[in-house]
C-alpha cells in the first residue's frame, strides 16, 4: 500500500509510525509523539518539505526531514516531465549507500508510479548549516565542497552508463528540454526583460540556439555520474568546515567530468574570490581525480 500522500498537511503520527513500521530502529524505539512544522520556502528545491519534530519511547527526540512533491501545478509537471521525483527515489535506494560522501540517511522513501506522488523521510541534518548562494560560499567551503564532489565523480567513472535508470542528456525526456528553452524564452523576457540589458539578452539569444547541440555534446564519449544541482545551498557543512553532506538529488544524471565544478564554481562564489581561487580549485579538483588512479588532465578537463 503506497505511502504518498497529497500534502505536508497530511502527515499524523498515525501516518508516520505506520510508515516507518519496517525501519528497525524505530520498531525498537517506537514513536510516540509527533510536531510536524513546515520549512523550506524558497530553498530551490521542488517539494513541499516539512521538520518532524518526534519523541520516542526512550524519551530520545529524533527530529526528521519529510519531502513531498510541489503543490504548485506547473512545478510539479516540471518535475514529472523530467522525473526529478523518480531520480531521487530511484538514487536514495539505489546508489546513495554506495558513494563514499555522506548524504542523509533515507529511512523511507516512495515514488508512487500511478500518480507520481513522492515522499522522502530523510536524516534531518542537526547542527549542520549550508551558506548562502546569493551572499556567496568562503574558500573553505569551497575547499570541502570539492573534496566531497571527488567521490560522486570517480566512483562511476566511465562506468555511469551501465546502470539503466541514470539518465543522459540524449534521453527522451530530457530531450523536451531543448524545445522548452525555444518555447518559453519569450515568456521569460516578458517576466524578466526589466531585469536584462542587450549584453544579457544577446548572451540569452546565444544559449538558446547553440542549446540544441548540448544533447550530443554531453552525452557521448567519457560520462560519469554528476549531481547536476551542485550548489552551495544543497550542500550541508559541519560548523567546522570540516565535512559535507549532498542533499537533493532530483537532478542526478550521467554527464561529463568536470560539469559539478563548473556549476560549484561559476554560481556559488562572488566574483572576486572565485578568479582568486579558479586555478587553485581546478588543481585541488584533478589532483582529487588523479588520486584515485584515473589518468585526467587539465586539457581534458577545461575542454572536455
Amino acid at each position: 500500500m503506497t505511502r504518498t500522500i497529497n500534502s505536508i498537511n497530511e502527515i499524523t503520527l498515525d501516518w508516520l509510525i505506520e510508515t516507518l513500521s519496517e525501519v528497525k530502529e524505530f520498531q525498537e524505539d517506537k514513536i510516540i509523539d509527533l510536531n510536524v512544522k513546515q520549512i523550506g520556502e524558497g530553498i530551490g528545491q521542488l517539494g513541499e518539505f516539512a521538520l518532524l519534530e518526534t519523541k520516542r519511547e526512550s524519551g530520545e527526540e529524533t527530529n526528521i526531514f519529510a519531502k513531498v512533491q510541489t503543490a504548485n501545478e506547473d512545478l510539479d509537471n516540471v518535475a514529472k516531465d523530467y522525473q526529478f521525483y523518480l531520480r531521487e527515489v530511484r538514487f536514495y535506494k539505489n546508489l546513495a549507500h554506495k558513494i563514499n560522501v555522506k548524504t542523509p540517511r533515507p529511512y523511507y522513501v516512495e515514488h508512487n508510479a500511478e500518480t507520481e506522488k513522492v515522499v522522502l523521510l530523510l536524516e534531518y541534518m542537526d547542527g549542520w548549516y549550508n551558506p548562502d548562494q546569493i551572499k556567496g560560499a568562503s574558500k573553505q567551503e569551497i575547499d570541502v565542497a570539492i573534496e566531497g564532489l571527488i567521490p560522486i565523480s570517480t566512483q562511476f567513472w566511465g562506468t555511469i552508463k551501465e546502470i539503466d535508470w541514470v539518465p543522459d542528456m540524449k534521453e527522451d525526456y530530457m530531450l523536451k528540454l531543448v524545445d522548452d528553452m525555444v518555447e518559453y524564452q519569450p515568456e521569460f523576457l516578458k517576466r524578466f526583460g526589466y531585469l536584462m540589458n542587450d549584453s544579457r539578452r544577446g548572451n540569452l539569444s546565444k544559449i538558446v540556439d547553440y542549446y540544441p547541440k548540448f544533447p550530443e555534446i554531453f552525452s557521448n564519449g567519457l560520462l560519469t555520474l554528476a549531481h547536476w544541482d551542485y550548489r552551495v545551498e544543497n550542500l550541508f557543512f559541519t560548523p567546522e568546515v570540516d565535512d559535507l553532506t549532498v542533499i537533493d538529488w532530483q537532478l542526478m544524471m550521467a554527464h561529463k567530468p568536470g560539469w559539478d565544478l563548473a556549476y560549484l564554481l561559476c554560481t556559488n562564489i562572488q566574483v572576486d574570490l572565485r578568479r582568486e581561487i579558479y586555478d587553485e580549485s581546478c588543481k585541488k579538483y584533478l589532483e582529487g581525480i588523479n588520486s584515485k588512479g584515473i589518468e585526467f588532465t587539465e586539457d581534458q578537463l577545461k575542454n572536455i
